[in-house]
């Protein structure tokens, strides 16, 4: 892991669509590992003007390092509501590392206990003690 940037993995990332008689919104949450606690970070949407392939969407995960903190490995969480009627994958990129995608999931209502969320879950990343 880099001082310089958290640590970030596709099976810490979740994205579930939800459609309504309004329209669709895809939530997207997932994790990274940072080197120290107050790290800031954020999922802006990257699509260029056209885009040639409609069903991908592009986000760019953006990172802010705090001043000042002590190295301390954190989970930090980040989020994204998209509004877009037709995703069937998030493209999560990056500044400094190549892109991963995550596949968009519709939410079941039905399904037992709602599915698999990132948001709930520590990074893979994550170090644990025994």
């Amino acid at each position: 892991m880099s001082d310089l940037h958290c640590d970030f993995s596709p099976r810490d990332f979740s994205a579930t669509a939800f459609t309504s008689t309004t329209g669709r919104v895809i939530r997207v949450t997932g994790f990274g590992l940072c080197p120290s606690s107050g790290w800031e970070l954020a999922l802006v949407s990257t699509n260029p003007g056209v885009v040639p392939h409609p069903e991908s969407l592009w986000l760019e995960l953006r990172e802010r390092a705090p001043k000042g903190s002590g190295r301390v490995l954190v989970d930090t969480a980040v989020e994204a509501i998209i509004e877009d009627a037709r995703a069937t994958e998030i493209i999560v990129r990056f500044s400094w590392r190549e892109p991963f995608a995550i596949p968009v999931v519709e939410f079941d209502r039905f399904a037992v206990g709602g599915g698999a969320d990132a948001a709930r879950q520590p990074a893979a990343a994550s170090a644990t003690r025994s």
